[in-house]
């Protein structure tokens, strides 16, 4: 642990825990690690602050320090480097993807694999160097770990709703079909999911493929999807 991390972590340490509708349990998490008990706006906040201060945090730094954290013992600390990736989009770039696909298989449970993979990537990024991204897509969707196989799936949502380009849409469908199989919650509601969000750019061939898939396809993952065709809504 690095004197930045160590930083952080006694801000986490020192935050009073959440409370009232904001309070979420470890249990809905999926997580089995130490919980300090914050909500996600306060751990935001936390590293908001520490960007602000540390702006000229070098590649080196900001790459241990996020290494770091993605090995520490709680919670909080594993979803951290969410903000980081975000703050610092110069170093996230240029980021190997071989070392992203080291700290994906550090996270364990839907919250922690959505704090890296929900938004941090975009469209743009994953186009920039596409053959790179979808070779590793394949590989996560393709792993033993059923947490990797989430986040190949999770990855996906931001720039399948940002972007008409066919191939994340065929990309999209090729893993919603590897995976369509599964009966485990964590998979389920990202096929779900990624379907959902595809609508916006894709909304024609989502519904042609969701039709043609029905009964192959998670029982919510039609449901739902079917629901936000017809109204807009999950």
């Amino acid at each position: 642990m690095n004197e930045y991390h160590r930083a952080i972590l006694k801000r986490i340490e020192r935050t009073e825990p959440a409370r009232g509708k904001t309070k979420q349990r470890p249990e809905h998490l999926g997580t089995v690690r130490r919980w300090h008990g914050l909500a996600n706006a306060q751990r935001r906040k936390i590293m908001l602050d520490f960007a602000a201060e540390n702006r000229e945090l070098s590649y080196a730094d900001w790459r241990e320090l996020v290494d770091s954290l993605y090995h520490g013992v709680s919670y909080e600390e594993r979803c951290a480097p969410q903000t980081l990736l975000l703050r610092y989009p110069q170093y996230r770039r240029v980021l190997p993807l071989s070392q992203l696909d080291e700290w994906l298989g550090c996270l364990e449970g839907w919250a922690e694999v959505d704090s890296t993979c929900q938004t941090v990537f975009s469209a743009v990024d994953l186009l920039a160097a596409w053959d790179d991204w979808s070779a590793l897509l394949r590989c996560l969707a393709s792993d033993t770990n059923i947490n990797k196989q989430r986040a190949a799936l999770v990855l996906l949502t931001a720039p399948i709703s940002q972007s008409g380009d066919a191939r994340l849409l065929e990309l999209a469908l090729e893993l919603i079909r590897q995976l369509q199989s599964h009966k485990d919650k964590r998979i389920t509601k990202a096929i779900s999911w990624l379907l959902r969000k595809g609508i916006k750019q894709h909304s024609a061939a989502i519904a042609a493929f969701v039709a043609a898939n029905a009964q192959s396809l998670p029982a919510i993952a039609v449901r739902e999807t079917v629901r936000k065709l017809a109204t807009g809504k999950k």
